[in-house]
């Protein structure tokens, strides 16, 4: 792997000093290079290098986080004070790049034991699958950031969502069974679906799934000890949008002159 890396850290360098390639082209490369040069994941490095390679690698722009008149009446500056209480209620600690509005990278949040667990080929697919998930995170904190305004806690809760969906889809918690492993990628299928639709499911709905999918006990709480560890910000993300969709909407029935025009449910 060592060798790999370093070619195509050559080739990456090549491309990004050559005035022959398309300006876009060498900025790609450059970023993946100083990329690299923060996480130092060489199967990260192959996935971002095959997609510049087919023309695949999208560059995010940064959210505008800044304080420019436009964004005074939209609802995170409005109702920050609540957003504020909610995040603490939670224990968010936010980086910088959180409060920069940095694009979205989802091995940031990776769990390093996750990838340990991995054999070559599967984590090289793996970073591969957290790439096209990146294009949906940041497309979402774009929709986000459009309708309520720049908070930080958008860009958390959505980095922890889609790495940890990334990590269902294709690693699985439970033990090896003489059932097969079909069996043991529908029954994590179920429960991750469950904990989808309920954020945090309580014991009686965990001792139920357990029963009814037939589960070893230990497997499934493992699985969603793990999903609600790793999901702590997107749940106070998802909160923060259910509290900020009452308060617009209570500040548009009591002052609908005020907004009019401005911000729509």
């Amino acid at each position: 792997m060592d060798y790999e890396r370093d070619v195509l850290l050559w080739y990456l360098g090549t491309v990004a000093d050559n005035a022959h390639y398309r300006p876009d082209l060498r900025n790609k490369a450059t970023y993946i290079i100083i990329s690299f040069m923060r996480h130092g994941n060489a199967y990260r490095l192959m996935a971002e290098a095959t997609a510049l390679a087919r023309g695949e690698l999208v560059m995010y722009p940064f959210q505008q986080v800044n304080n420019i008149p436009r964004n005074l009446g939209l609802p995170v500056r409005r109702f920050g004070q609540n957003i504020q209480a909610i995040t603490a209620a939670f224990g968010i600690i936010p980086t910088n790049a959180d409060y920069e509005g940095h694009p979205i990278e989802l091995i940031s949040v990776l769990d390093p034991a996750i990838e340990e667990s991995m054999n070559d080929n599967l984590r090289l697919e793996f970073h591969r699958a957290l790439l096209v998930k990146e294009q949906r995170a940041n497309a979402d904190l774009a929709r986000s950031v459009q309708r309520y305004g720049y908070h930080y806690i958008f860009r958390a809760g959505l980095q922890q969502y889609y790495m940890t969906k990334t990590v269902a889809e294709m690693i699985n918690f439970w033990t090896p069974d003489p059932r097969g492993n079909a069996y043991r990628v529908r029954t994590q299928n179920l429960c991750y679906a469950a904990i989808e639709r309920r954020l945090r499911l309580n014991n009686l709905e965990k001792m139920l799934l357990i029963r009814t999918t037939r589960s070893l006990p230990g497997d499934a709480l493992r699985f969603w000890a793990w999903i609600e560890k790793n999901r702590v910000a997107y749940n106070a993300m998802k909160a923060c949008i259910a509290l900020l969709n009452r308060l617009n909407l209570f500040a548009l029935f009591i002052f609908p002159s005020a907004f009019q025009g401005k911000w729509r449910l």
